[in-house]
């Protein structure tokens, strides 16, 4: 029986150190568990101190961990290692050495970093907006943790050796009758083995086999006890922690904690204070909450809580209105943040509130003062009146007042109506009032056109003007304002314009595109009245020659002088126009072939006997004449134009200065003389290749430009010799005889080929027979896929006239292109002026300048008025400007001071070939 008892006592001590060791491994599991909860608690509440990087508050957030009894430290360190905040304040700003900071480098979620008998090191990762800013590390002392375990196991020593003693002392005892109760023991020592901690041993006898069980039940009530006061302290503790951790989230401001569950509200006292009540006067109901929100705010309010509780949106932010005790609004900021279970549900709600009134009442003035800065910054230079509501006038400036002609403080509370009037500058019919639309519609109200203001002196002021309404922050209608400038000027300036779109700059004529206007109508009465009309078309001989040797300037001058010539050999009825370079048309109405033969002769006798003097040069002149009869059987302008064309060039292959009447059969022999020779000479060109690419530079006029430089491409023609032909000899056979959509398609392959390997920007020129070829755009859009070229490396070049005459297609090119991104440049720009109509239709990115403005805009100061109009006009208009014939350093000063954007000329670069 002895052996038994002592059998039972070392059984005894077993489960007793086995009872220790599972309430150290409990405590240790707590601790880690613990641990983890700090850190991540320690991790959210640096975020903002970390991005603030304000060491201070992140050590003050920091201290408040240290009251838990086995913190060994906390810290916060960046990615990098580096100390940010450390209860040893001596450690901040030094780096971590250790390998446990390097795998935080690796990582971005929570990381046990230590764990054994000595310490537990945890790291929760510190992120916001999905970035990784910092580690938040908390390290817990384990033999702190195992001091709290020694009573116990002192205790469970004592009672063992106990238990030792009085098995060995009483084993005589035991071997006649105890057995029965040690049998009851060891069945409960090896249920508690097992995890069954609230048996208890059932011996009731006053032996001493009574006195040990009595023994083994306090011992077993001793270690629970201890237990769940560790367990009960802890909980406390975290709840603690918790709830001054959120509270800092909210510092100086107002702090609730809504627990969702039992729908009770935690209103701190700065909260009460804000909203003008005492600690007693609130409850804790969450209706004293909603109640205090503004009727207009609280359905947005209740929406975004309830969007932000179920995972809608990511933060907890929203300013709305509370009332004060007072009775009025205030506004309020409020943050938040949710606490979740492991299912993300919701079940605390916890932030701050801020308020925000004195901010919001400062953000309001500065909207009303910048609604009406910036009105009348908008303003400056022009004419500005303001009225209230109901249009009475509160405010002018000084050109206002000059030209209403009136004080501010004469006019204040009148109505518009009673200081001027408005009326048709052409009619004198009366226009309505800007501002009284304005105030009625609420909507902005431009002036009629050719409006004209008088004033009480009677004085006319030709003006623009526009009306807008002016609103509050909440949208309501405070007034409105008008703005006018003066435009007598522009309105001068556009009857020029108006008058050179229909007239040659250089000469005064009436230039092309009102021929052919004029040409339609006497085609219009042949056809309908049976009118007989004639058409001339002058080429100078000898003008060449002129320009070769004494150069553009004595050109011009030639040109001048004989349109003054020719305008006095013809009838007030008739039209004289230049058609362009040295040719000229006229258009005599009315008039008879044989009749117009007398005129002709006079207009070729009054040039041939006229001698031209530049300097000390003299030059004869001479000039070959087509005519042709416009009758009913006439079919378009077109054709006017071509028959009387090669009618002058049959009077030049005849031998010059001669005049020529177009006879049907009269197309044959000028193709033979002249132009069919050179249609012979192309195609064969482009069956042997014999064309090249050259290149010329069109570069930013500023220094300082965003813009970057591009390159035009031009073609040139090889003869049999490899001599190169001057694009001037062959293009206007290829334009008359429709040649020319074949050689841009030469230049289209061979272009997109180049930059296919050199990806630069290039201008490529598109005749107007191209633009009316219907195989022509599908040609480059077969093109820009095959040779996979980026489309906004390509601007394509029109003409003005091109653009014009063929308007739809033009058009219908420019869309189709432009969508695939292409960028297009109308050509030769302001040579007629009449584009300034069509331009709005015609979407470009450039306007080139023509060139013939450019080249004497230091001399002559029309041209200077033209060239900045034109670039003025193209800037109005979303549209870069570009110069030609820019041949001097001169010339590229005044355009930058214009603010034209880019140059092209032999002052920039020369033309040269485009693959070296």
């Amino acid at each position: 029986m002895l052996g038994i008892a002592l059998v039972h006592a070392v059984l005894m001590t077993i489960f007793v150190y086995d009872l220790v060791e599972r309430q150290s491994h409990f405590l240790h599991q707590q601790s880690l568990d613990q641990a983890r909860s700090l850190a991540r608690s320690l991790a959210a509440n640096s975020t903002s101190w970390v991005l603030s990087n304000d060491v201070i508050g992140l050590e003050e957030i920091i201290d408040s961990q240290s009251t838990y009894p086995t913190l060994e430290y906390a810290m916060v360190i960046n990615p990098d290692g580096r100390v940010l905040g450390h209860t040893d304040t001596d450690k901040t700003g030094f780096y971590l050495i250790d390998n446990v900071s390097k795998r935080l480098q690796k990582s971005n979620s929570l990381q046990v970093l230590i764990d054994n008998n000595r310490l537990v090191d945890i790291a929760a990762p510190v992120i916001t907006n999905g970035n990784l800013i910092g580690w938040a590390r908390i390290g817990l002392s384990q033999e702190r943790i195992s001091e709290g375990l020694q009573i116990v196991t002192i205790k469970g020593l004592i009672y063992t050796f106990i238990a030792i003693a009085v098995g060995t002392l009483f084993a005589y005892l035991m071997a006649r009758g105890l057995t029965g109760g040690l049998r009851q023991l060891l069945t409960i020592a090896d249920g508690i083995t097992h995890g069954q901690r609230h048996i208890r041993a059932n011996i009731d006898r006053h032996d001493e086999l009574g006195q040990l069980a009595r023994d083994f039940n306090q011992m077993l009530d001793t270690l629970n006890e201890n237990e769940f006061k560790i367990w009960l302290a802890q909980e406390k503790l975290a709840e603690s922690e918790e709830r001054f951790n959120l509270a800092m989230q909210g510092t100086n401001d107002g702090l609730w904690d809504w627990d969702i569950n039992s729908h009770t509200v935690y209103y701190s006292p700065r909260w009460k204070q804000m909203l003008g009540y005492s600690e007693q006067e609130i409850t804790e109901s969450r209706d004293e909450w909603t109640d205090r929100v503004h009727p207009d705010d609280r359905p947005l309010v209740e929406q975004h809580v309830k969007d932000y509780l179920e995972g809608n949106i990511e933060h907890y932010e929203q300013t709305l209105r509370m009332r004060h005790r007072d009775g009025t609004y205030r506004w309020h900021m409020e943050r938040g943040i949710a606490v979740r279970d492991n299912k993300s549900k919701a079940y605390r709600l916890v932030g701050t509130s801020t308020d925000i009134t004195e901010e919001k009442e400062i953000e309001r003035q500065l909207f009303d003062e910048k609604e009406r800065a910036m009105v009348t910054l908008h303003s400056i230079g022009d004419g500005v009146i303001t009225t209230d509501e109901k249009g009475k006038i509160n405010f002018m400036n000084p050109v206002a007042e000059s030209v209403i002609a009136y004080a501010t403080q004469d006019v204040l509370g009148k109505q518009l109506d009673e200081i001027i009037t408005l009326k048709n500058e052409d009619t004198g019919d009366p226009v309505e009032n800007p501002i009284r639309r304005c105030l009625e519609q609420g909507v902005v109200v431009d002036l009629e056109p050719d409006t004209l203001l008088i004033n009480h002196r009677e004085i006319g002021h030709a003006i623009e003007d526009s009306a807008a309404p002016i609103r509050d922050q909440e949208g309501r209608l405070i007034g409105a304002i008008m703005v006018f400038h003066d435009v007598a000027v522009t309105r001068q300036l556009t009857r020029e314009m108006t008058w050179q779109a229909s007239h040659d700059v250089l000469t005064g004529l009436i230039n092309r595109s009102e021929l052919e206007n004029r040409l339609k109508k006497s085609l219009d009465s042949a056809h309908q009245d049976n009118e007989v009309h004639t058409f001339l078309y002058l080429d100078l001989d000898q003008f060449k020659v002129v320009n070769d040797t004494s150069g553009h300037i004595a050109g011009d001058e030639l040109l001048k002088q004989l349109a003054f010539l020719l305008q006095k050999q013809v009838r007030e009825s008739d039209t004289l126009a230049r058609l362009g370079g040295d040719e000229f048309g006229v258009l005599l109405n009315r008039c008879n072939t044989d009749r117009a033969l007398k005129i002709a002769n006079k207009l070729r006798d009054a040039v041939n006997d006229f001698r031209f003097v530049w300097k000390d040069k003299a030059f004869d002149t001479g000039v070959s004449i087509g005519v042709i009869e416009i009758n009913s059987k006439s079919h378009d302008i077109a054709g006017i134009l071509s028959s009387a064309d090669i009618a002058c060039y049959a009077a030049k292959d005849l031998g010059r200065n001669r005049i020529h009447v177009y006879q049907p059969d009269d197309e044959e022999l000028s193709q033979r003389h002249h132009e069919m020779q050179w249609v012979t000479h192309i195609k064969k060109a482009l069956e042997e290749d014999r064309f090249i690419l050259y290149a010329q530079s069109i570069v930013p006029v500023s220094p300082d430009s965003p813009y970057r430089e591009h390159k035009e491409v031009l073609v040139r023609m090889l003869d049999q010799n490899n001599n190169i032909v001057p694009p001037f000899t062959f293009i206007p056979a290829a334009e008359r005889y429709n040649l020319m959509p074949a050689i841009d398609k030469w230049v289209i392959d061979n272009a997109f080929f180049y930059l296919q390997k050199n990806p630069i920007s290039i201008t490529i020129n598109i005749s107007g027979n191209s633009l009316g070829d219907n195989d022509f755009l599908s040609h480059v859009k077969h093109k820009l896929h095959e040779y996979q070229i980026e489309p906004s490396n390509i601007c394509f070049e029109i003409t003005e006239t091109s653009a014009i005459t063929h308007l739809t297609t033009a058009e219908r090119f420019i869309r189709e292109l432009k969508k695939l991104g292409c960028r297009f440049a109308l050509d030769d720009f302001g040579s007629g002026l009449s584009s300034f109509t069509y331009l709005k239709n015609l979407s470009v990115d450039y306007l080139k300048i023509d060139g013939s403005f450019v080249k004497d805009i230091n001399d002559n100061p029309i041209d200077y008025v033209m060239v900045k109009a034109i670039n003025e006009v193209g800037h109005a208009m979303g549209i870069m400007t570009i110069a030609e014939f820019v041949e001097n350093e001169e010339i590229l000063k005044t355009l930058r001071t214009i603010g034209v954007d880019f140059a092209q000329g032999y002052g920039i670069d020369r033309p040269s070939p485009l693959i070296g």
